[in-house]
C-alpha cells in the first residue's frame, strides 16, 4: 500500500531559495581568494614585482572569478529547472 503525499505549493519556492541561499555562500566563500589575490597584486605592484609576475597573478584573479561565476550560474539554472519540475508534479 502506497501513499500519496501531496506536497504544498510552496516547496518547490523552499526548495529553490535554502539551495540558493546555500549557493551563494559558496560562491562569496570562493570570491573571497580573488578578492584578496586582488588587493596582493596592487599591493605587489608597488614594490617593482615583475608585469609578468603580475600578469599570471592578474590571470588567475580572472581564472578564479570566470570559474565561480560559471559554475554558479550552472547551479542556479540547474535549481531553476528541478523546482520547475517539482511544480509540475
Amino acid at each position: 500500500m502506497s501513499k500519496t503525499h501531496k506536497k504544498p505549493w510552496w516547496s518547490p519556492i523552499a526548495h529553490f531559495g535554502a539551495h540558493g541561499f546555500v549557493g551563494t555562500i559558496i560562491f562569496l566563500i570562493i570570491m573571497v581568494p580573488a578578492v584578496l589575490l586582488n588587493h596582493l597584486v596592487q599591493y605587489l605592484a608597488k614594490f617593482g614585482i615583475s608585469d609578468f609576475t603580475l600578469l599570471i597573478l592578474g590571470l588567475l584573479e580572472h581564472a578564479i572569478v570566470l570559474v565561480d561565476a560559471g559554475l554558479f550560474f550552472v547551479f542556479i539554472c540547474i535549481g531553476a529547472a528541478r523546482a520547475i519540475k517539482e511544480f509540475a508534479e
